[in-house]
């Protein structure tokens, strides 16, 4: 079960880790009814430690924990 996302957004080039039932995470759906797949993307871990650990693999300039959720 994933517990945790990471959202990857390539126009700005950096990653935010959420807890799967914060607001804006939505289980990896966002905040948005549909996603049109141009400025990033999702993806679900089954843990914190796994979370963090692909962010950092993204090579993206900036990650960090969702300041609202705080995974």
């Amino acid at each position: 079960m994933e517990t945790h996302f990471v959202y990857r957004n390539w126009r700005r080039n950096r990653g935010r880790i959420h807890l799967a039932e914060c607001s804006y995470c939505n289980h990896g759906k966002g905040t948005q009814a549909s996603d049109s797949g141009q400025n990033g993307e999702w993806k679900g871990y089954c843990s914190r430690e796994l979370a963090f650990k692909a962010a950092e693999a993204m090579r993206v300039n900036e990650v960090k924990a969702c300041p609202f959720c705080k995974p």
